[in-house]
């Protein structure tokens, strides 16, 4: 991802933003990016979900895979050999804006990928997102990836040695909706929030409907339930990304104890 991305302001379009405070913090918004970016988006997905979807649980380069642990979904992850419109995502400007959204003070550090859902996927189990990662040290201002060669982005496990890898914590999460044509309510695939994680997942608190060019962003809490919901009648497409703060940051402010443990 080295190459020359657009700017936020380039390719956003002047549309408002709506920030929610319940049943937690989020923004949601539609008409995300201008026309012509979205259709370089939405080439870039289709041409990488061309190359078939990968049976096996292993994630292997350039497909996606049934490699999430726990999840009815295949994913792909990017990283800083990723290029393309969808590289975008991996950019320091879009890093730093959505940060600036929740005023989190993030360390560069990013998880980026997509998913896929095929039609009749089963409903995701409610989280927060508020886990526990690992990545390798950097010592400059810029973006980093996961890199699970050297050190395994849920547990730290690898080759690297410890004074070489950090453990941090999950702070912003974004899902990017695109793709999804012609979706209408009662295809399901929506995004539920929940106002506790000792509830059906089938009777969220709000429902954030997958639709093009649309985005759901939050800060990554204790109390940021949510979940994917059964879509019974069409694929849903996501682009899917965290930034990460210092654990220190967010322990500071929340007990150590409500970190969330990987399902594994």
């Amino acid at each position: 991802m080295n190459v020359e991305m657009p700017r936020p302001k380039e390719v956003l379009k002047r549309r408002a933003w709506l920030h929610r405070t319940q049943p937690f913090s989020h923004i949601v918004a539609r008409d995300v990016f201008t026309a012509d970016f979205y259709s370089e988006l939405v080439a870039h997905y289709h041409e990488i979900l061309a190359r078939g979807l990968h049976q096996g649980p292993t994630a292997t380069a350039g497909r996606f895979a049934r490699s999430i642990v726990g999840y009815d979904a295949y994913g792909i992850g990017f990283n800083a050999s990723t290029i393309g419109p969808l590289a975008f995502f991996g950019s320091l400007g879009w890093h730093d804006m959505l940060c600036g959204l929740f005023n989190v003070k993030a360390t560069g550090h990013i998880n980026l990928g997509a998913h896929h859902h095929a039609v009749g996927s089963a409903s995701g189990y409610i989280h927060n997102d508020f886990n526990p990662t690992w990545f390798p040290r950097k010592d400059d201002a810029g973006i980093a990836f996961p890199d699970p060669r050297r050190c395994a982005y849920k547990t730290g496990a690898g080759p690297l040695a410890s004074a070489d890898k950090v453990e941090i914590v999950r702070a912003v999460a974004m899902i990017y909706f695109l793709a999804n044509d012609h979706w209408v309510e009662g295809d399901g695939g929506e995004t539920g929030l929940f106002d506790s994680a000792y509830t059906s997942v089938m009777a969220p608190y709000l429902r954030v409907p997958p639709e093009n060019n649309s985005i759901l962003l939050f800060e990554c809490t204790p109390s940021s339930y949510h979940a994917f919901l059964h879509n019974p009648g069409r694929n849903r497409n996501s682009i899917i990304m965290w930034t990460h703060r210092l654990k220190s940051d967010a322990i500071s402010r929340w007990p150590a104890a409500a970190l969330e443990a990987w399902i594994t």
